[in-house]
């Protein structure tokens, strides 16, 4: 006797459980199919591309550190807090 896959999917936004109806109602799909056949189709977002000078710093891009001074933490801090407190 072979084995059933019992694998479950519990959805929990409403939106994508009603709209997974719909579109089984009205393509006479099962929700699972409907489900399957949209993941299958599904491409990832791609990254950032290259641009110019930039260069990856985890999930962003940015400009390379030029060979002048390095600025530190507490001094960005400290610049950011003098903007804030500005006079508009």
């Amino acid at each position: 006797m072979s084995r059933h896959d019992n694998a479950q999917l519990n959805i929990r936004s409403a939106f994508a459980r009603a709209r997974t109806r719909e579109i089984a109602r009205r393509t006479g799909m099962t929700a699972t199919e409907v489900i399957e056949d949209a993941l299958r189709g599904y491409v990832p977002a791609a990254g950032p591309k290259q641009v110019g000078a930039l260069v990856r710093r985890g999930p962003v891009l940015v400009r390379p550190a030029s060979g002048g001074r390095r600025i530190t933490l507490a001094e960005v801090n400290e610049a950011l807090d003098e903007t804030r407190d500005r006079e508009l």
